[in-house]
């Protein structure tokens, strides 16, 4: 396993928010990304989840472009906003994506350690922050992804909800996978082992 981002460059609005900014890390784990609010935490999830398109540099995941859909297909993205549909009820949403992405619904126990018979039932509207965000983690693990971008994963998380997370984070990690996550959370990175960096004037920092 291995992602590379060299000398990524992005700005909004005209203003800097990644500036030559790299990273290397050859191995499966968790790298917890913190940093003050604004300074870009977001924005690098986004570009490499191909959201917003970087203005330079490159990124690869195991030597192949994460800017190309082929190597997209290895991501597993929850934004910040945690915001599906909100006509769909969670089994629909899940399908969807899984049709989009050409790939398995997570397997049970997977499912189960997310407490998916409490969501599916209702409306996405009809949730709560933490179980859309359960929601949305569920649709992330479609396809057995390589690398899991987590943009704030414990915001609005009961204690239960996030010894799940962790397991399914922790999980990943034995499976060979990487997860990089932008929080403000010293005692979830503590919990999962995740290596620190900081995003500090558009360059990460250990």
């Amino acid at each position: 396993m291995n992602l590379h981002l060299e000398h990524l460059d992005k700005q909004l609005g005209g203003r800097p928010i990644l500036c030559d900014l790299s990273l290397t890390v050859d191995e499966p784990g968790a790298v917890a990304v913190f940093g003050d609010n604004g300074a870009g935490k977001s924005t690098l999830l986004s570009v490499l989840a191909g959201v917003l398109r970087a203005d330079g540099g490159r990124a690869t995941l195991d030597g192949a472009s994460l800017f190309e859909p082929a190597t997209r297909r290895q991501i597993g993205y929850v934004p910040e906003a945690a915001d599906p549909p909100g006509h769909l009820l969670p089994d629909e949403y899940l399908d969807l994506v899984a049709a989009l992405k050409r790939a398995a619904r997570p397997p049970a126990q997977i499912l189960d350690m997310l407490d998916w018979p409490s969501l599916s039932g209702r409306r996405v509207a009809a949730l709560s922050l933490g179980q859309r965000r359960r929601t949305c983690l569920a649709a992330a693990l479609i396809g057995s992804p390589k690398l899991l971008l987590l943009d704030e994963p414990t915001n609005g998380l009961d204690a239960t909800a996030m010894a799940a997370l962790a397991g399914l984070v922790t999980e990943h990690t034995r499976g060979g996978g990487l997860s990089l996550i932008a929080t403000h959370d010293e005692v979830f990175a503590e919990r999962i082992a995740a290596r620190r960096l900081r995003l500090v004037a558009g360059r990460l920092f250990p």
